[in-house]
């Protein structure tokens, strides 16, 4: 509720669960020690440059 006051947000499903989709992303990348802004520029990079490796957010080690 108080999302929706603040946001102006409609507390759809849909919406929610777009919502919970980018905390779990968000919070991934704080457990995985990667910078937010990189997680998400590096796939545009790749698009624009495919001699670049594809992105995962799966951890090497």
């Amino acid at each position: 509720m108080t999302k929706e006051k603040v946001c102006g947000d409609s507390l759809s499903m849909e919406r929610l669960q777009h919502t919970a989709n980018l905390l779990t992303v968000i919070q991934t990348c704080r457990l995985q020690a990667v910078s937010l802004i990189e997680f998400f520029d590096r796939p545009i990079k790749v698009m624009v440059n495919s001699a670049l490796q594809t992105p995962s957010s799966i951890p090497l080690a």
